[in-house]
């Protein structure tokens, strides 16, 4: 396994870069939901990604967060086939 390090400072607002090497190589774009997580002392920031049949669902972007995907999911359906579509 592969340890890269990179310095990276803290500015206003706490926010910080992410290096152009990593957000290449984990294609992270602007817009890009990542998650904190603290673990034995340290933090971890894992790349969140849309669940992929959410996506084709056409349901995932802007979706309520209190509904759960299989829920909304068959919300999205009833929609389109009381529409005819």
């Amino acid at each position: 396994m592969s340890l890269n390090k990179y310095k990276t400072k803290v500015l206003s607002g706490y926010r910080i870069t992410i290096p152009k090497e990593v957000r290449e190589k984990f294609n992270i774009k602007i817009g890009d939901e990542l998650e904190i997580v603290v673990e034995s002392g340290k933090i971890l920031i894992p790349i969140i990604k849309e669940d992929p049949v959410m996506m084709l669902a056409g349901i995932a972007e802007g979706a309520p967060t209190e509904i759960k995907g299989d829920e909304l999911f068959l919300e999205e359906l009833k929609r389109k086939v009381k529409s005819g579509n």
